[in-house]
């Protein structure tokens, strides 16, 4: 099998892991913890769901891209630009 396939492959279960992770992680935040004032003034589970899982989850998604994805030729023939 071509290399560009199993890279994309790989990339792809990369992304739909971190997208269901995510999920999880937002859901356990906003059902979980209880109502009252967190830090910033909000309910705990709104500073969760909203302002820590997301900003987590951008760092890792950014980190993802770093470490994970690579730049591949996605032609046929690399020659041809």
């Amino acid at each position: 099998m071509d290399k560009r396939y199993l890279q994309a492959n790989y990339e792809a279960r990369w992304t739909v892991g971190l997208t269901i992770a995510y999920l999880i992680f937002w859901l356990l935040a906003a059902y979980y913890p209880d109502n009252a004032q967190g830090i910033t003034g909000f309910p705990h589970w709104f500073e969760l769901a909203c302002l820590c899982i997301p900003i987590l989850f951008i760092f890792l998604c950014w980190l993802m891209v770093r470490v994970i994805y690579r730049n591949i030729v996605l032609e046929d023939d690399p020659d041809v630009h």
